[in-house]
C-alpha cells in the first residue's frame, strides 16, 4: 500500500484587516491566531499576506482551500495559491501541486506537470519529493525503473548530493507520484513547518522485463502494463488519463492499443509508440478498465486496473466557471485595462454564492494578468472539460482587449500576448477546439472590444463561419458578449467594471429579479443585459446575444426564499 503523498500545510484564518501591515505582519498574525485556535476570526490574515505576495501565505491558503479548514473546500482556488508560491520556488507548494496535477484537483490531470513540480520540490530540498521520487524509480512505479535514478534520489535525500539532479529522460514518460486521496490533514503547528514523515512506500511493482529475442523463429509478442493509475483507485471525472509502459520489440510505431471498460471496447484503437497516455472514458460507476497491445508478432497479456467511482452527494448539477481577466500584455499598441483583473473577480465572487441554487457544487478558477498566458487558457478549458458532465453548467468569463484582424478573426489578448505576434493569443480557433469537448451546458461572457467577431455580431463571412462550426461540434451553447467596440461607462459613474460586467454582475446579484420569478433564466438575462448595457453606455451599445444550437432556455440559478 503506497503511503499517501501527503500535504502539509496550515489552515488559513480570518481576522479584521489592519491597513498597512505588511505581508510578514499579515503572517505573524494569522499564527498568533492560529497558535490560540481563534480559527474562525482568521480568513484575512492569510488571504492578506497571500495577497501581498508572501509565499508562505499563498501556500497557507492554498491548504485551507484544499482542506476546507475555516473555509469552505475548493480546489480550483487551492490551486492557484498553491501555483503562485510555486512558480515562486516554493518547495511545498510544489509538492502539493503535483499532486494537484496528478488527480485533477482544482487543475486538469497533467502528469508532465506533476513531475516537473516533483521535482522542482526536490531540488529545492523537499525531503519528501526526494524520497518518493526515489522510490517510485527503484519500483518502476508512474516511471520506468531505474536503479541509478532511485539512488541518486536517495543520496540527496541523505545529503550527499548538492547539484540539482534533471528529469529521467524516457521518451514520452514524464508522470510523477501521487496518492490516491489525500490524509487527513496533521495539526499544523502555528508556524508552518513540513513535518518529518516516513519514507513513502509505492506500490509493489514486478521490475520492468528486458526484451527478449524471437525464440526458436517465433515472433515475441508485446507486453503492456498500466503505471498509473493504481488498482483501486477513485476517480471523479468522465475522463481519466491512463499511463502505461509498452516492449514491443522494435515494433512500437505500429502497434495498437486496445482499451476497454467493464469488457466493453472503447470507440477506436491507439496508435502508441514506446510509452505513452491514453484517455479513457469513464461510467457514473464503479468499473474495471483493461488494455492489451496488438502488433504483428501477436496480442499482449491483458493489464487491469479497478477504478471506483467517488459518491456525489446528491443528483443536483455542478457548476463550473473559469473566470480570466487580463489587463497587462506585452502590446504598446494597446492600453493598459486598469479593471479587468477586478471584473473577473468580481464576477467569481457572485458565482460563488450559487452553491445549493440549485447547484450541489460551485467551483471557480480566477485567472489574472500573469497567470493568464496562452498555455493557462488551455489548461483552464481542459479542466472544465474533465470536471464537467452533461448534466452540469460551465461558464467561461473573459474581461480584458480583444483583436479583430484584417481577416475579422477575433484574439482574446492573453497575457504575454501582442498584435505584431498574434500566433501568442488565445484565438477564436483556439477557443472553438477547446470547447468541443466540455460536457456541460456551456455559457460564455466575453466583456473585450470587438467580440463581436467572436460572437458573430457584424455577421462577417469568417464570423459566420466561427459560429457554424460551434454550432457542428458544441451541443447546448450560449454565448454573450459585449458589442464590437468597448463597452465603456458613463463618465458620471463611479463603479469600476465595465458596463457589461457590471450589469452582468447585478443579474446574478438578483437586479433582473422580478415579482413571481424563482431563479434567473437564460432568456431573462438576455433581456435584462440588452436593456441594462445600453442605459449604462454613452453609445447605446448592446451586447450581442447568441444560440448557435438554439438551446432550450435554462435556469441559471434559483433566487434564495
Amino acid at each position: 500500500m503506497m503511503k499517501r503523498f501527503s500535504i502539509l500545510i496550515v489552515a488559513v484564518l480570518v481576522v479584521t484587516a489592519v491597513f498597512g501591515q505588511s505581508a510578514d505582519q499579515w503572517l505573524k498574525q494569522g499564527n498568533d491566531y492560529y497558535e490560540k485556535q481563534q480559527f474562525s476570526k482568521a480568513v484575512e490574515c492569510y488571504q492578506q499576506a497571500a495577497e501581498a505576495g508572501s509565499q508562505e501565505g499563498q501556500f497557507n491558503l492554498g491548504y485551507a482551500l484544499y482542506n476546507g479548514e475555516g473555509i469552505d473546500k475548493d480546489y480550483a482556488t487551492a490551486a492557484m495559491w498553491f501555483k503562485r508560491a510555486a512558480r515562486k520556488g516554493f518547495a511545498k507548494a510544489q509538492y502539493n501541486l503535483a499532486y494537484c496535477y496528478m488527480y485533477g484537483r482544482g487543475v486538469p490531470i497533467d502528469y508532465d506537470k506533476a513531475l516537473r513540480n516533483l521535482t522542482d520540490a526536490a531540488n529545492n530540498g523537499n525531503k519528501n519529493a526526494q524520497l518518493t521520487l526515489a522510490e517510485c524509480y527503484e519500483k518502476g512505479v508512474l516511471v520506468m525503473q531505474d536503479k541509478k535514478m532511485s539512488q541518486l534520489w536517495k543520496d540527496k535525500a541523505a545529503g550527499k548530493h548538492a547539484a540539482a539532479i534533471p528529469m529521467q529522460e524516457v521518451e514520452d514518460v514524464k508522470p510523477a507520484v501521487a496518492a490516491t486521496t489525500p490524509p487527513p490533514a496533521p495539526k499544523p503547528t502555528p508556524t508552518p513547518v513540513e513535518k518529518p514523515v516516513e519514507q513513502p512506500v509505492v506500490a509493489q511493482q514486478p521490475p520492468t522485463p528486458a526484451p527478449q529475442p524471437a525464440v526458436g523463429g517465433r515472433p515475441v509478442p508485446p507486453e503492456v502494463r498500466i503505471l498509473f493509475p493504481e488498482d483501486q483507485s477513485p476517480f471523479h471525472t468522465d475522463v481519466i488519463k491512463l499511463r502505461y509502459q509498452l516492449l514491443a520489440q522494435g515494433l512500437e510505431a505500429s502497434t495498437r492499443i486496445t482499451v476497454m471498460v467493464d469488457g466493453q471496447k472503447q470507440p477506436a484503437d491507439r496508435a502508441v509508440r514506446a510509452a505513452n497516455t491514453v484517455e479513457v472514458d469513464l461510467p457514473n460507476r464503479d468499473c474495471t478498465v483493461t488494455i492489451y497491445a496488438q502488433n504483428e508478432n501477436g496480442n499482449s497479456e491483458p493489464a487491469s486496473i479497478r477504478l471506483i467511482r467517488e459518491k456525489q452527494v446528491a443528483e443536483l448539477p455542478r457548476l463550473f466557471a473559469v473566470a480570466i481577466g487580463v489587463g497587462d500584455y506585452n502590446d504598446p499598441e494597446l492600453p493598459k485595462l486598469k479593471y479587468t483583473t477586478k471584473d473577473a473577480r468580481d464576477f467569481s465572487k457572485v458565482l460563488s454564492t450559487k452553491k445549493d441554487y440549485p447547484y450541489q457544487d460551485v467551483q471557480v478558477k480566477t485567472i489574472c494578468d500573469e497567470e493568464a498566458t496562452r498555455e493557462d487558457f488551455y489548461e483552464a478549458m481542459e479542466w472544465l472539460k474533465q470536471e464537467s458532465s452533461p448534466t452540469d453548467v460551465c461558464i467561461f468569463f473573459y474581461a480584458g482587449h480583444g483583436y479583430r484582424d484584417e481577416k475579422d478573426r477575433f484574439y482574446f489578448m492573453n497575457y504575454g500576448s501582442s498584435t505584431s505576434k498574434l500566433y501568442n493569443c488565445f484565438s477564436s480557433n483556439d477557443f472553438r477546439q477547446a470547447v468541443e469537448d466540455i460536457n456541460g451546458k456551456l455559457i460564455v461572457f466575453v466583456d473585450a472590444c470587438y467580440s463581436g467577431a467572436l460572437m458573430g455580431g457584424n455577421r462577417s463571412a469568417a464570423s459566420n463561419h466561427f459560429v457554424e462550426q460551434l454550432r457542428r461540434t458544441k451541443n447546448g451553447m450560449v454565448m454573450y458578449a459585449s458589442s464590437a467596440s468597448d463597452t465603456k461607462s458613463k463618465e458620471n459613474e463611479d463603479w469600476k467594471n465595465g458596463a457589461f460586467t457590471k450589469a452582468l454582475v447585478d443579474a446574478f446579484n438578483g437586479a433582473a429579479r422580478t415579482d413571481g420569478d424563482i431563479g434567473l433564466s437564460t432568456q431573462q438575462l438576455d433581456q435584462y443585459l440588452y436593456k441594462a448595457v445600453r442605459q449604462m453606455t454613452d453609445f447605446k451599445q448592446t451586447p450581442i446575444f447568441m444560440n448557435p444550437n438554439g438551446m432550450e432556455p435554462f435556469e441559471l440559478f434559483t433566487y434564495e426564499k
